[in-house]
């Protein structure tokens, strides 16, 4: 389990390095690879991670029963926080999809919506640190979970908490259930709270576009309103 394996640095510098493990970080809503403005930690272990050609954070061999997790700080960049126990990891080789914040930059062509949980319809007191998802209806009637999964903020010097963005990330191969127009997909808000899970209405949010409140109320979801 904890045996090393070889990759290549710069062809400059003709070194066949030994590794213990390595980390593959994605942007989760674009698929691609991060590799800069990300600071990666291995906690328990000596060695700090260095990134090889290819864009992976590789660690040298050491002993791995020493690691106890591993901390992604994504500093200035539109992802959230990333914290991952020892005995998650993939060896030799783990891939991480990071979340988008609920500031990330959405370009055309990406669904989800923006939305803020609280406690009570009617109580401004904000859910802290919740896991969020969407389900999606296909053309045959069946409910799929999205991939990706986002949590609710908590409060700040900026924000007072709650808010969030879930993404759907399909398949070349999926097909959503559209509405008449074609226009827009069937959605579910899924919430989790420790071991707590709770589901929102249908919802249609248009393809390919991330909808935000176009009014104070829209997107405003109420943890004592879900249902398992």
């Amino acid at each position: 389990m904890n045996r090393p394996f070889e990759v290549f640095e710069a062809k400059d510098k003709i070194a066949l390095r030994r590794v213990l493990f390595a980390l593959e970080l994605l942007d989760a809503v674009t698929l691609d690879r991060v590799s800069q403005g990300v600071e990666v930690k291995a906690h328990g272990l000596q060695g700090q991670p260095i990134v090889n050609t290819g864009g992976l954070f590789v660690w040298l061999d050491e002993d791995i029963r020493q690691l106890e997790r591993i901390s992604i700080d994504p500093r200035t960049l539109p992802y959230e926080e990333v914290k991952l126990e020892g005995n998650q990891l993939q060896l030799p080789l783990t891939t991480i999809e990071l979340p988008p914040r609920v500031d990330y930059p959405f370009t055309a062509g990406i669904t989800g919506l923006r939305g803020t949980l609280v406690e009570e319809r009617y109580g401004s007191e904000p859910v802290l640190d919740a896991e969020v998802w969407l389900r999606w209806l296909d053309q045959d009637g069946n409910w799929h979970e999205a991939p990706t999964r986002s949590h609710t903020t908590t409060t700040s010097t900026t924000t007072s908490g709650g808010d969030f963005v879930a993404i759907l990330r399909l398949a070349p191969k999926e097909e959503p259930q559209l509405d008449a127009e074609r226009k827009k997909i069937t959605v579910r808000l899924r919430v989790k709270r420790n071991d707590d899970e709770r589901s929102s209405g249908e919802l249609q949010v248009l393809q390919g576009r991330v909808a935000s409140p176009s009014t104070p109320n829209q997107f405003v979801f109420a943890w004592d309103e879900l249902e398992p």
